[in-house]
């Protein structure tokens, strides 16, 4: 039976911007997330269950294989057995939750006081962008655009350094 299953839009969106400052330093934090979207995995069905010749990933070492096996991962074959035809397994919870944004700065002008008239006010900072994503989902990236995530490459991870001043 063919069925509608599945649901792209998420049920809940949400985020939370935290700023802290103490004397000379100051903190920002940005977490991001959706719950309760789920997603078409197709690289999923590409790299397990196609059936030209390639390697399959580890995933597929506990599918059915006879008897008294697993009853919730298909049979991994080359041949067209109906293995790679579309079906529930490969519809995942991609809900996350994600650490987008952290940066630590300082204040120059705060720390050497006594050079304040001296020293222009310059404030060094290290930003980390996509530190760590919470989140169920086997493929690349839980928030990719796509309807159907077809391996896009996931968001990377940066470190940035940086200053700025005023003169």
């Amino acid at each position: 039976d063919r069925t509608y299953i599945g649901n792209p839009n998420p049920r809940m969106t949400y985020g939370l911007n935290l700023t802290l400052s103490y004397k000379a330093f100051d903190f920002s934090m940005f977490v991001q997330g959706v719950q309760g979207v789920e997603r078409w995995n197709d690289l999923k069905k590409i790299l397990d269950y196609d059936t030209r010749p390639f390697n399959h990933t580890t995933s597929t070492l506990d599918s059915w294989h006879g008897e008294g096996t697993s009853n919730t991962i298909p049979i991994s074959t080359f041949a067209d057995n109906g293995s790679s035809n579309n079906s529930s397994i490969f519809v995942e919870n991609a809900s996350y939750l994600r650490l987008k944004n952290v940066e630590i700065g300082c204040s120059l002008q705060e720390v050497f006081k006594k050079y304040k008239n001296i020293l222009p006010n310059i404030r060094i900072y290290v930003s980390m962008q996509n530190l760590l994503t919470i989140t169920k989902y086997t493929g690349l990236d839980p928030e990719s655009t796509n309807l159907m995530d077809q391996g896009t490459y996931p968001q990377a991870r940066a470190f940035l350094f940086g200053f700025n001043t005023k003169f």
